[in-house]
């Protein structure tokens, strides 16, 4: 089968659910991305992000054997956009994470759930909620205090804002298309899909320019990897099991969680205006969500007399 969809499984959302995935996602994105932090300092960044994805895709195979999980995605059409988009989000990514600071490169990416919010009403018809304007405009004015705080660094630096900015327009993309499989489809075969291509892409972009990686940061990129596949599981999940702009809002946390080991493990230090990015960033996801729920528990409260009268 290609482009032909399979009927929709009937299991219902379950926010709960889909919060716990995605906060467990963030959790292991956050690990991953110290990890390959630590191995870009000797390994290219194409490299870096060709083993995540290889190691990753080791690590989905075998996951779903253990435990007997089908690996056959059904609608391969969407499955294939979402691996295409995927794919350039995690080589821009990589390039930005690889020209900025720890903490500023994770907290540009976090803009994707914003980028889903603003879509999510036309792509998806999904309402995002009546606080997205304030959302949108709490977020831009983030991504631009990060990128004047990187004004001295040089185009490199501006060129790594630029890069991570655009990776998370297409991790948008991506996540939409996964919210598009929904839960009818294996989240570990629609993950190992996109791991696998992914790391055959990344190699072929630093294809005569790889380098031999040390015993450490072999290692290094093998549990980024293994972060990474279970995060990407995770996340698949989230977004199969509730609304897209719902769950990529909770991905909010993983900003502070990564802030915190860069702070920690790394000794990056944040100036005030880093800071007050983040922290634009991180409130307009506060906002986006908590208008999410507002408006879905003022629905319900709306639909429960009709639902009385009916009974």
């Amino acid at each position: 089968m290609s482009g032909a969809e399979p009927e929709r499984s009937a299991k219902p959302q379950s926010p709960l659910a889909a919060a716990g995935w995605m906060l467990l996602a963030c959790a292991l994105f956050a690990l991953m991305n110290l990890c390959a932090k630590h191995a870009s300092a000797r390994v290219p960044w194409h490299e870096v992000a060709g083993f995540r994805a290889g190691f990753g895709a080791l690590v989905i195979f075998g996951w779903a054997r253990a435990r007997s999980i089908p690996l056959r995605v059904h609608d391969r059409v969407t499955q294939w956009r979402r691996t295409v988009a995927g794919t350039c989000a995690m080589a821009l990514g990589f390039f930005g994470l690889s020209r900025l600071p720890m903490g500023d490169s994770v907290t540009l990416g976090n803009l994707t759930p914003l980028l889903v919010a603003l879509a999510s009403r036309r792509v998806l018809d999904e309402r995002a909620g009546g606080s997205l304007g304030l959302s949108a405009v709490l977020g831009f004015v983030g991504v631009a205090l990060l990128a004047g705080a990187q004004l001295q660094a040089g185009p490199s630096a501006l060129a790594g804002v630029a890069s991570a900015v655009a990776g998370a327009t297409c991790s948008a993309i991506a996540m939409m298309q996964l919210r598009r499989l929904g839960p009818r489809e294996s989240a570990e075969g629609v993950s190992l899909h996109f791991a696998k291509w992914g790391a055959v892409a990344m190699f072929a972009v630093g294809f005569g320019r790889q380098v031999v990686p040390s015993a450490l940061d072999l290692g290094t990129l093998a549990l980024a990897g293994l972060c990474g596949g279970g995060a990407q599981v995770s996340m698949t999940k989230a977004y199969g099991l509730d609304k897209a702009a719902r769950v990529g809002a909770i991905g909010y946390s993983g900003v502070v969680m990564s802030q915190l080991l860069a702070v920690a493990v790394l000794g990056e230090l944040p100036t005030a205006r880093q800071l007050g990015g983040a922290a634009m960033i991180v409130v307009s996801g506060v906002v986006l969500v908590g208008g999410a729920l507002f408006e879905a528990r003022a629905a319900r409260t709306r639909a429960e007399p009709e639902r009385v009268a009916a009974e």
